[in-house]
């Protein structure tokens, strides 16, 4: 008589079970992905979209070694439960046009089919990734409102008082900003606030791949994340002024179409460079992460 079965024995899916699974799969992900990237990721504001959610295929790709020795040994009732809320999200935002909701219902849809598949320890290594899908696309414009102002502010009256400081000539009124012969308004998209969403997402994905043991320095390493976002965005506009005041207007645009760039390029050298910083700070060797090597690849990605 055969014993019980442990956690190294896993009841293989037929292969006409992930058919049926990733036909489902694509009915409810790919229109809203479609309308998505047709609504948000061909302008600036979504344009961290598409590279997000590379990173959440490959980081879910990687662990298949791992969810092949996981059997359900898990009770049905919480994947059938996660399945079926994620499924009432989902018609709900797909019947009233509400984007974020469609994307975040697939996180729990994902969960449920992991919890049905490989029980409570495929949603443990899967859980990490699904919770990035809330980066995949940007935050309402009606949540983002009442935050807008205040950045942009604050952006304002930091340039006008470092290139007063520097003896430029430079007048603010509100988030106008006048230098020489110039006028530059902040617009939202130099508030900094869609960049401190997209390095969010990609400084939790850092974290989570560096595996430190130390908690510290993974707490510290998250405390970062928007101040570094806030002042990779300040030497944006810092420099987008000061073309403008010795090149000229077009000078000025042509910049601007490639700042969001050197920003990202700028936010990710001081991230790695404030990693580096706390580890030399706790004064232990380097330790081989967890998980893989990966920091070039999401930076080169992200880049992108």
């Amino acid at each position: 008589m055969r014993g019980a079965m442990n956690e190294t024995d896993c009841v293989v899916p037929s292969r006409l079970t992930w058919a049926v699974l990733a036909a489902a799969v694509a009915v409810l992900v790919i229109p809203s992905y479609v309308d998505i990237y047709r609504v948000f990721w061909r302008v600036e504001r979504g344009a961290q979209g598409p590279v997000i959610l590379a990173v959440i295929t490959w980081l879910i790709w990687r662990e298949r070694g791992a969810l092949r020795r996981f059997a359900a040994h898990s009770p049905w009732l919480p994947g059938l439960a996660l399945l079926a809320a994620g499924i009432a999200f989902y018609v709900l935002g797909r019947s009233q046009s509400i984007y974020s909701l469609e994307i975040v219902a697939q996180i729990p849809v994902l969960l449920g089919i992991a919890s049905l598949l490989w029980g409570a320890q495929g949603v443990r290594r899967l859980w990490f990734p699904l919770a990035l899908l809330a980066f995949v696309m940007p935050i309402p414009g009606s949540l983002l409102d009442p935050l807008l102002l205040p950045l942009k502010d604050w952006v304002s009256v930091t340039v006008d008082n470092l290139l007063h400081f520097l003896g430029y000539p430079i007048a603010r009124t509100g988030v106008l900003l006048t230098i020489g012969s110039y006028r530059l308004l902040i617009a939202d998209a130099c508030s900094g606030l869609n960049s401190m969403v997209a390095l969010s997402g990609v400084g939790l994905l850092y974290v989570y791949l560096a595996a430190h043991l130390g908690r510290a320095r993974n707490i510290a390493l998250l405390a970062g994340i928007l101040p570094i976002a806030f002042a990779a965005n300040i030497v944006r506009v810092l420099l987008l002024v000061l073309i403008t005041y010795y090149n000229g207007e077009a000078a000025g645009r042509t910049f601007h179409d490639y700042a969001g760039v050197l920003e990202v390029l700028l936010a990710f050298g001081a991230f790695f460079a404030l990693d580096r910083l706390l580890g030399w700070f706790s004064g232990r060797p380097p330790r081989p992460p967890l998980r893989a090597p990966m920091h070039a690849t999401v930076a080169a990605g992200v880049a992108q």
